[in-house]
């Protein structure tokens, strides 16, 4: 467990039940910064005036429940404790928000798992907020992201994906990816694979895809695999851009290059001259 100092509010109206804790985490140096409260108005008042890293709380208190306090504490993630839980109670809690749920002892064992559950808690409350952190960037973000299975079948996309390629999400879902592609050359203008020319000299290799519509455009494509905590592949991301504008403009450079070429070529015939330069391909 990580060596950190939570701030944690507690909140019990069991004056027994406030001292064992208070005990337990002086006894075992566990590093808390705690607050007890014992009902839910004076709950109400410490959250008015502080931030918590966690919340515990009674489920049985004198002026409410711990139902009560999940309506106050927002986005601290909260562990109920109750003498009298049952399986259809913790479902209600989880549902309503809480993020564990413990049953309290005679021989008051509960608060030995306390530490650990604290510690679970606020790692799961981090991932989750890295994951909505990380589902905002890929959501607002301006390049079309789809991510399949092993299979190929598609399990996410964004919302610049559905713009440019013209589906819906709930239409592409459950679809092979293999409906993006065009396949084998359809014409000499569509090849399904072609280069072009990036920055400088380089070149990148890029696709046609295909619209919802049958439409097709091209796109410069990179793909990576996911990995599970053990090593496997799980998933495929694909992140697509639309390249059409600057296939547009390389065509048209290219055009005028020839054009200047073909221009240079009459003019030095004209005036006799034996050609020693070239002009450089767009």
């Amino acid at each position: 467990m990580e060596n950190t100092r939570y701030k944690i509010l507690l909140i019990e109206d069991n004056h027994l039940d406030q001292m064992a804790f208070k005990r337990c985490v002086d006894d075992n140096a566990i590093p808390y910064d705690c607050t007890i409260t014992g009902s839910v108005s004076e709950a109400q008042r410490a959250l008015a005036c502080e931030r918590f890293d966690i919340i515990i709380a009674d489920h049985s208190l004198g002026d409410g429940t711990a139902f009560d306090i999940l309506d106050l504490a927002k986005d601290t993630p909260m562990i109920v404790v109750t003498g009298q839980g049952d399986e259809e109670t913790a479902v209600k809690f989880w549902k309503k928000g809480a993020y564990d749920y413990i049953i309290k002892d005679i021989e008051q064992n509960y608060l030995k798992t306390i530490p650990i559950t604290v510690e679970n808690t606020v790692n799961h409350k981090k991932a989750q907020m890295k994951l909505q952190l990380l589902s905002g960037a890929i959501m607002s973000t301006d390049d079309s992201v789809y991510i399949t299975d092993m299979k190929g079948i598609i399990i996410f996309v964004n919302k610049a994906f559905c713009n440019t390629y013209g589906y819906k999400e709930q239409e592409i879902i459950g679809k092979n990816s293999a409906v993006l592609w065009i396949g084998k050359h359809q014409n000499e203008n569509t090849r399904s694979v072609f280069q072009t020319r990036t920055v400088g000299s380089s070149w990148e290799v890029g696709f046609y895809h295909k619209r919802k519509d049958d439409s097709i455009f091209p796109v410069s494509l990179s793909r990576s695999t996911i990995k599970d905590s053990k090593g496997n592949e799980v998933a495929i991301v694909g992140v697509a851009r639309d390249i059409s504008e600057r296939i547009l403009i390389e065509d048209e450079l290219r055009t005028e290059n020839q054009n200047l070429k073909k221009r240079i070529t009459k003019l030095e015939e004209k005036l006799g001259i034996e050609h020693s330069y070239s002009v450089p391909n767009a």
